[in-house]
């Protein structure tokens, strides 16, 4: 028989149960009362996995938009995957409810790669090792400090300028070591004067192999079936492969970080960001060696975005020659023929900037960014965002939306000259739409706008003033070799892949301009020349 005390204990321990059991069928019934956003029917257990893009995805998640609107969600298996395709969707989710949605989704490939929430980037937690990267990020990269290197980004942009008149044939690969050469000048204070330098080559072999390791088709689904991250390594070749990137970033990054503290020791200090990492490393969070070594990598892996956006405006040049003609006609007007032109030239080349953000409407280089993933339920406009939702942000989608943009499909600069975003007349253009959107947003938001803005206009401007594209002719053929801005890598980042152009001077006598203004920056490139 129970005492009066158990039989009491026995009653509040099945009510408490009771009440527990309330709640939960409660909130699990409101709960499936809100419904994801809607999307395409899916089928039992697999749900839209056959008919899930395995690759461009941007453009299939642009062509269901138009049908589901500008939020709509997808099952792969019994993973939610949710698409914001307007800016008031983006800002709803990504800017106000950012402490909801600022992790990456799970990658144990990218984990693997680079361990420990390291990689500012792809690491998926926006925790203390994430914020301490950032807060020094930020310091390095901000419009004040871009402004401060200002006269090394100006040398290095001659530099640019000299490589496409001594050999135009190399003109893709240029552009790659200038954005390379420009961050590990303001990072490590060390740049890459040539393609040949150690630096540049080993970042131009390793980073290519990172980015093609997290596209979706690349390498087994780990994410979807871990179990296959328990197969060894002598029987799993991907494994191999994502050790093998490892070893070359690490090896890369340990040797520039090396030179920097090689300098400290003897008390050569040159303003860049990884000293002022290492001076301020215990107030930055920075608890360890390793911290650093991943913090002026990651900011590095960043820089490659900006050389693939002059690489399409290079192509945007030479497929559109009514566009170069114009956008040559006001250099001319404004910087004349006897200089080159200077950052402080650049706000009065309003065409040339149009251009330049018609280049990045029309051929984004992150076409859906980098995934976000829900840490917790929300619920907007009536629609749930659950827990462990993959939401991704359709940049491309945006820029093409027909209810704001006249002829979307159409190349037209014109379209920034009448409006700062580009709308059509006569419309109310969405409210939360702003600058640099394909810098994402919230706490996740890109920390190296000032470096790829300015990187752009002046770069731009110092081609285009200098130089004539046109398409190459075929010399066994005679056939024109036209590029094309869709033959771009699928994946993260949408790189334009090499194709050959035709360059020349556009007068004789900037060859002389080049020639000198480049000795004249020589003794700015000088101090961040460090041999290999």
């Amino acid at each position: 028989m129970f005492t009066f005390l158990e039989g009491h204990a026995t009653i509040l321990a099945l009510s408490v149960a009771l009440l527990y059991s309330y709640y939960y069928f409660a909130s699990k019934q409101n709960r499936e009362r809100i419904s994801l956003p809607p999307g395409p029917p899916t089928a039992p257990f697999i749900g839209n996995l056959l008919e899930f893009p395995k690759r461009r995805l941007h453009l299939k998640f642009s062509e269901w938009a138009k049908t589901y609107g500008d939020v709509f969600s997808l099952k792969v298996l019994n993973q939610t995957i949710i698409v914001l395709s307007s800016p008031t969707a983006m800002h709803k989710i990504i800017d106000v409810r950012s402490t909801s949605s600022s992790n990456r989704p799970k990658s144990i490939i990218a984990d693997m790669i680079t361990p420990n929430n390291m990689n500012m980037g792809t690491g998926r937690y926006a925790n203390e090792t994430w914020k301490s990267m950032r807060k020094a990020s930020a310091q390095a990269l901000s419009p004040e400090h871009i402004k401060k290197m200002g006269s090394y980004q100006f040398a290095e942009a001659t530099q640019l300028m000299h490589d496409f008149l001594l050999s135009p044939e190399s003109w893709f690969d240029h552009l790659r070591r200038y954005t390379t050469s420009f961050a590990l000048g303001i990072i490590y204070g060390k740049r890459g004067p040539t393609l040949g330098s150690q630096d540049v080559m080993d970042f131009m072999d390793v980073h290519p192999q990172f980015i093609n390791a997290l596209e979706i088709g690349t390498l087994p689904p780990v994410d979807l079936f871990p179990i296959l991250a328990l197969v060894p390594e002598k029987w799993a070749k991907w494994k191999r492969t994502v050790a093998h990137i490892r070893t070359l970033h690490l090896t890369l990054f340990d040797r520039l970080l090396g030179n920097v503290e090689h300098r400290l020791v003897h008390g050569e200090e040159k303003g860049v960001l990884m000293e002022y990492a290492i001076h301020n490393a215990e107030k930055l969070g920075l608890a360890s060696r390793e911290h650093l070594l991943h913090l002026g990598g990651v900011l590095l892996e960043g820089s490659d975005t900006c050389s693939a956006a002059l690489q399409n405006i290079m192509y945007a040049l030479t497929l559109y020659p009514d566009v170069q003609s114009r956008v040559q006609q006001e250099l001319d007007d404004v910087v004349g023929i006897t200089r080159a032109p200077t950052f402080d030239d650049l706000p009065q080349l309003k065409y040339l900037l149009a251009f330049i953000d018609e280049c990045n409407r029309f051929r984004p280089v992150g076409p859906l960014g980098l995934p976000h993933e829900m840490t917790k339920d929300e619920i907007v406009d009536g629609y749930l965002y659950p827990k462990g939702a993959v939401l991704f942000v359709n940049i491309w989608g945006m820029g093409r939306d027909e209810r704001y943009f006249d002829q979307p499909e159409e190349f037209s600069p014109e379209r920034f000259i009448r409006n700062p975003f580009g709308i059509k007349d006569g419309v109310i253009d969405d409210p939360a739409r702003r600058p640099n959107m394909q810098f994402g947003g919230g706490k996740r938001v890109c920390p190296g706008i000032a470096f790829a803005k300015s990187s752009l206009e002046l770069n731009v401007a110092n081609l285009a003033w200098a130089f004539r594209f046109t398409p190459t002719i075929d010399g066994a053929t005679g056939v024109e070799l036209t590029p094309s801005l869709d033959n771009y890598s699928d994946g993260v980042t949408a790189t334009p892949k090499p194709f050959p152009i035709t360059i020349h001077l556009r007068y004789s006598s900037q060859k002389e301009i080049i020639t000198r203004q480049m000795v004249e920056v020589q003794s700015i490139l000088n101090r961040f020349d460090d041999s290999d």
